[in-house]
């Protein structure tokens, strides 16, 4: 099957290349190439930048898609996600996710704990306008973490004009029975912006094609607000995000779960159910994790005479709680937790949800992030831009629970970088150098990292419309908290975990070949990377096992991962019709010849849009090969196809379309089919079945 779709593809690049007409415009159908990139410091276009950066505006998302920003990012070639079911899922760039993936929040660097499988990234769709991508080492830039790439989540932007924009959203889908709704006001008078954003979801447990899958029910709310100011020489931007989510956690067969038959009679007997309402069930006999986040950013912009000073500080809580299930810890650890942190009464009265407030989280953590980010941009001119600037972070792991995963710990970063575009004729040259350093502390062991990476990218135009990207660069990343320091059982994941204190950072070397071809109405192209990743860091399995749980222990390997990412996407002769086309790839093996975890597989897919005066319709299909070059701990899972669609009808109000009503089907024939990324397929659980969508919307 992989030869017969790389093939066709390879036939239809081959076609579609001597049917794309050059063009001139600084557009094409559905793209904007003058849109800014705010990722990189130069403020440049997509067109002009050296990186190949992809830009998704959330508004042109299927409303599906718009619903969630995992759905967004499952959305571009290259990227995929690790999920555990529709509530859990984290972001995965050619291979890399977890701490190799850097994350953009509100103009500021976000961790709510990425070192955990089961942690998703909890941040709601309301109040973000797009999103930006950049896939490879960006360590000059951002630092430790970086190696694989970087997420940039771009809020709201403020009105430019005075007035107020808004806009209201209710979505229902039948499988999970889950409802959401969410409100956005934008407004602003002369110099002063307001933005507001708020949505609040509450979902049941999904059910596959075999039937429903318990403990995958998640409540979610969340607020944002910006506050702008903005003059000749000076600007400032104040946002801040609040979340709060309870969302549950399957488990597999063995540790007590009785999925096989999903039957809700089975629960009938149950004595400490039977007065339950809403979730009380699931949280009572499931495990459940209880998540607080809050983000705070002040960016300010000031401008001089050509050169220009942004200084943005940043401030992240996230407080992780889990319920439920964790008994079998008892025998493990339990009594040192209880002398440690049993007596901090203020924190418990702190964080202690109401809904939950009889009963004692099991494992309680917090993390306190510190950010502060200096750029300053010289005067440019025609040949040259250049930048300096640094980056400093500190951050504080604390425990109040029964069990202790990790230890309390300080983590101290910083780091200064300089960054040169340089404009030919026809040829950009962009150059970069940064050096970090990184400290871990806890009460028994100080462990400092430090690195210098480097980066060299080659853009050239070649003829009109064609352009040619060539980058080399470095990355690193320092070992996180839980791959040096975890000794214990992970329930979220049913595994028990044991660090390494001497691992070293992780460091690599990617090269990327890029080539894109515009036209008035297309756009063709492919992008391949190579990898070489030096002390890989991966859980590996033992013959151990500790209160009934397999042991896994962190371990190091060099590494090299290679792929790419085939695109093709065209306005056809007929006005209503076009259609996207892409193929992605990747393979990941450590030096002995092994096969390295969290590889998807490769991925087909084929869009095709029908836009008519007021309905537009969009039909999806979507192939994913059988995965068969796994790691040791790894299931291998079968290819699958799916189909989707769905439609969307404008109605007129006040002489302007600001009605939307909107319905999709998603994987329409019900196929039974584990993602490999999906971490239920270890519990023997398909992943979603039919799906059936309803949103309104109404801009006012």
């Amino acid at each position: 099957m992989n030869k017969n779709i790389i093939g066709f593809f390879a036939s239809l690049f081959i076609i579609a290349n001597t049917h794309l007409h050059s063009q001139s415009n600084d557009s094409i159908y559905g793209i904007d190439l003058n849109e800014v990139i705010v990722s990189t410091p130069f403020m440049e276009n997509r067109l002009n930048n050296v990186l190949k950066i992809e830009k998704q505006s959330i508004a042109d998302l299927n409303f599906t898609k718009s619903q969630s920003i995992t759905k967004a990012i499952d959305n571009i070639p290259g990227l995929s996600v690790i999920n555990t079911g529709p509530a859990i899922s984290k972001p995965v760039i050619r291979g890399l996710s977890f701490n190799r993936v850097v994350l953009y929040n509100n103009n500021t660097k976000y961790d709510n704990m990425q070192w955990g499988d089961e942690h998703g990234l909890e941040i709601a769709s309301a109040g973000i306008e797009s999103i930006e991508y950049i896939k490879g080492p960006m360590s000059v830039l951002y630092g430790s973490d970086a190696l694989g790439g970087v997420i940039y989540i771009n809020p709201t932007s403020f009105l430019n004009y005075d007035g107020y924009d808004a806009s209201y959203n209710s979505y229902f889908n039948s499988n999970y029975g889950g409802f959401k709704n969410s409100l956005e006001v934008n407004t602003t008078k002369g110099a002063y912006s307001l933005a507001l954003a708020a949505s609040i979801e509450d979902n049941g447990d999904f059910e596959s094609p075999d039937g429903i899958v318990e403990g995958t029910f998640s409540e979610k709310k969340d607020f944002k607000v910006g506050f702008g100011y903005s003059s000749d020489n000076y600007s400032s931007e104040v946002r801040y995000s609040y979340d709060e989510s309870i969302i549950g956690m399957p488990h597999s067969d063995e540790h007590g779960d009785e999925h096989d038959d999903h039957d809700d009679e089975d629960h009938d007997d149950d004595e400490d159910h039977d007065d339950d309402e809403d979730h009380d069930e699931h949280e009572e006999e499931l495990s459940y994790q209880d998540l607080k986040n809050s983000s705070f950013s002040w960016k300010n912009t000031f401008n001089f005479s050509g050169s220009e000073l942004q200084v943005t500080l940043g401030r992240n809580f996230s407080n992780r709680k889990e319920f439920g299930a964790h008994h079998e810890e008892d025998e493990h650890g339990d009594e040192d937790h209880d002398d440690d942190h049993g007596d901090d009464e203020d924190h418990d009265d702190d964080h202690d949800d109401e809904e939950h407030s009889e009963e004692e989280a099991e494992l309680d953590m917090t993390l306190n992030t510190t950010n502060l980010d200096v750029k300053y941009l010289f005067p440019k001119n025609e040949k040259l831009e250049l930048v300096l600037g640094g980056n400093y972070m500190f951050q504080e792991n604390k425990n109040f629970g029964h069990e202790e995963l990790i230890p309390d710990a300080e983590k101290i970063d910083y780091g200064i970088f300089g960054l040169t575009h340089i404009h030919g004729d026809n040829i950009d040259l962009m150059l970069g150098l940064r050096g970090d350093f990184r400290q871990i502390k806890t009460a028994a062991i100080n462990k400092s990292y430090n690195s210098f990476n480097a980066s060299v990218g080659l853009k050239k135009q070649l003829a009109e419309s064609s352009i040619v990207r060539l980058n080399l660069a470095s990355g690193y990343r320092a070992p996180n908290l839980a791959e040096l320091f975890s000794d214990g059982m992970h329930h979220g994941t049913n595994r028990y975990e044991i660090g390494d204190t001497s691992l070293s950072e992780e460091v690599n070397y990617q090269l990327d070949f890029s080539f894109t071809k515009y036209s008035n109405d297309g756009k063709l192209g492919f992008d391949l990377f190579y990898n070489s990743i030096d002390d890989y860091i991966f859980l590996s399995p033992t013959t151990e096992v500790i209160s009934e749980s397999p042991v896994y222990r962190y371990v190091q390997s060099d590494a090299t991962l290679f792929g790419g990412e085939f695109f093709y996407s065209r306005q056809t002769s007929v006005d209503w019709l076009s259609y996207e086309t892409a193929l992605e790839f990747v393979s990941g093996n450590e030096k002995d010849g092994n096969n390295l975890p969290y590889m998807p597989p490769l991925s087909f897919n084929q869009t095709i849009f029908l836009d008519f005066d007021k309905t537009s319709y969009q039909i999806e299909a979507l192939f994913k090969d059988n995965q068969k070059k796994v790691a040791e701990y790894e299931s291998q899972t079968d290819s699958y196809f799916l189909l989707n669609f769905s439609l969307s009808k404008f109605c007129s109000i006040q002489n302007q379309d600001d009605l939307t009503f909107s319905f999709a089907i998603e994987n329409i024939f019900n196929t039974k089919y584990y993602d490999h990324l999906s971490r239920l397929k270890t519990m023997n659980l398909y992943d979603m079945g039919r799906n059936i969508s309803l949103n309104i919307k109404y801009d006012f």
